[in-house]
């Protein structure tokens, strides 16, 4: 432990997964070697840690689903397995000596920043205090499962209940009726995976959503061997990201009379498409209605899954869109008063995201002159500059905050993150600074660009979205899970700023500013 009035760590990071990864890493790379990894889990993995249901796997291709500066050439498949994904996070973790900083089993319950140390004390579950002169949040995007939905006599259910996050692998299902609710990513993953060994599988549904094909194939070793050279991945991962920048200007540049008529046209496009595609997929017409979306193509992030709409085909897998009633000791009611019996019940339910304001409670973290995080963003919605720091709260960042998601991967967005942290702390190191803290005025900046170049997006959102129960817009009606800058203005913004965006200080006085953060 330090002394009295100095910080245990130079920085700490909470979470250990891929964002605590990349956080770890990329201090060392600028020289900062006195921290911590904090994690309530038994290892790091973070997300593909805790999933291992049946059938779990990235939804996105490993060219993009991988950091930029660690490819792995020897992936499996086109799109990876749950397993080897945390073993990539885990190859990580060895070849940079992480371990050595890690600190599992440990859950932070309260941030507290102590403004005469300059430093944030993070109080645990176990009644443990950690002090760190800088705090990292890297808690990641879907930041704790909904397990508890709001559905009458979830609790007299008698059987084994399953939660995608903590599958229960001794849980026997071959020959049981097992019930799932919810129709996301993970029952996309799960129904397939789990259909052929089942008696009888119900899906009960509440929104159809969009799901499209997934071209998944096993790599061939000429191609693994090609990916696991740099410049190829990084220049294979350069083709998608034009094309997403491509994109995105489009989405934020065109004219806003031509982009509502367009949006419109986009949907009854894709509509007419889909349709063609659920007519191939599944043989049952009053099925196929049930599937139907009622909303726009690009109102939710959209769900691949190669076999999940044919799960429908199964003699043994009934979808149920009327609505659940309440849950039984030994069903299922649905609202028009059918109970279907089931043995295992699988909540899929989905997760608390980081762009909700109910995520953040109240007194969990506590900045300078009584400043609550849970509050700002109840009384003004979800904002952070470069997504990452919020005036009243000094030397305290985020890697996955409001708007920081640009149409790419989850590495790119923890990737741009730090490089905007790695930045600030090189200026604050410079300076022998012990309080960082991001001005209002440069956040009200930033929030009036997202504002300006946001107006079709959230138009689109507002208008074609009625009922799409989509994560991109949060219970404010805001829309703070994607920024609506292109992947180039992005990368400038988050290491060209100007100085004046920061105030520094030291404990004994304060930190004359510099020109400009480069």
């Amino acid at each position: 432990m330090g002394l009295p009035d100095e910080p245990d760590y130079e920085v700490a990071i909470i979470g250990a997964g891929l964002g605590g990864i990349c956080a770890a890493i990329k201090l060392l790379e600028i020289g900062i070697k006195d921290f911590v990894i904090i994690d309530r889990d038994e290892d790091f993995g973070g997300t593909w840690l805790r999933n291992t249901y049946p059938g779990v796997g990235a939804d996105i291709p490993v060219v993009a689903y991988q950091f930029t500066f660690a490819p792995k050439g020897d992936w499996q498949r086109f799109f990876a397995s749950g397993a080897e994904i945390q073993q990539y996070a885990l190859d990580l973790v060895a070849e940079h000596g992480l371990r050595a900083h890690a600190r599992f089993g440990t859950c932070v319950q309260r941030e507290v920043f102590d403004e005469d140390n300059h430093s944030w004390r993070l109080h645990t579950t176990g009644g443990e205090v950690i002090s760190s002169r800088f705090l990292i949040s890297a808690i990641g995007a879907y930041i704790n499962p909904r397990t508890a939905p709001d559905i009458p006599g979830l609790d007299t259910f008698a059987g084994p209940v399953q939660v995608p996050s903590r599958w229960q692998h001794d849980v026997d299902m071959r020959g049981k009726r097992v019930g799932i609710v919810g129709v996301g990513s993970s029952t996309v993953q799960i129904a397939p995976a789990i259909a052929g060994e089942v008696e009888h599988l119900d899906v009960y549904q509440r929104t159809p959503q969009w799901y499209f094909p997934k071209p998944d194939f096993r790599l061939p070793r000429p191609l693994q061997r090609l990916l696991s050279r740099r410049r190829f991945a990084n220049a294979l991962n350069g083709i998608a990201l034009a094309g997403i920048e491509l994109g995105l200007r489009v989405l934020i540049y065109t004219p806003k009379p031509l982009f509502r008529a367009g949006g419109a046209i986009f949907d009854r496009v894709a509509l007419w498409a889909y349709l063609g595609w659920l007519r191939y997929k599944v043989n049952d017409p009053e099925v196929r209605q049930q599937l139907r979306p009622r909303f726009g193509a690009g109102c939710t992030r959209g769900t691949l899954g190669a076999d999940y709409l044919p799960t429908f085909n199964r003699a043994n897998v009934t979808l149920v869109s009327n609505g659940i009633e309440r849950i039984t000791p030994t069903g299922i009611v649905d609202r028009a008063g059918t109970e279907r019996p089931i043995d295992v019940l699988v909540l899929a339910t989905g997760y608390e995201m980081f762009s909700d304001p109910e995520t953040y409670r109240v007194g969990t973290v506590l900045g300078t002159k009584g400043f609550d995080l849970a509050e700002f963003y109840r009384d003004n919605g979800l904002q952070a500059y470069q997504s990452t720091s919020v005036p009243g709260l000094p030397n305290r960042f985020m890697l996955v905050g409001p708007y920081s998601w640009t149409g790419t991967s989850f590495h790119y967005i923890l990737e741009n993150s730090m490089r905007h942290i790695e930045a600030v702390l090189k200026l604050a190191r410079a300076r022998r600074a012990t309080w960082v803290e991001v001005t209002q005025e440069a956040l009200d900046d930033f929030q009036a660009s997202i504002s300006r170049s946001g107006a079709n997006l959230n138009r689109y959102f507002t208008v074609n979205c009625a009922g799409s129960n989509s994560y991109f817009i949060n219970s404010q009606g805001d829309t703070p899970y994607v920024r609506p800058w292109t992947v180039l203005q992005s990368y400038r913004r988050s290491v060209q700023f100007p100085s004046t965006a920061y105030e520094f200080k030291r404990i004994s006085s304060p930190v004359k500013e510099i020109e400009h953060a480069v």
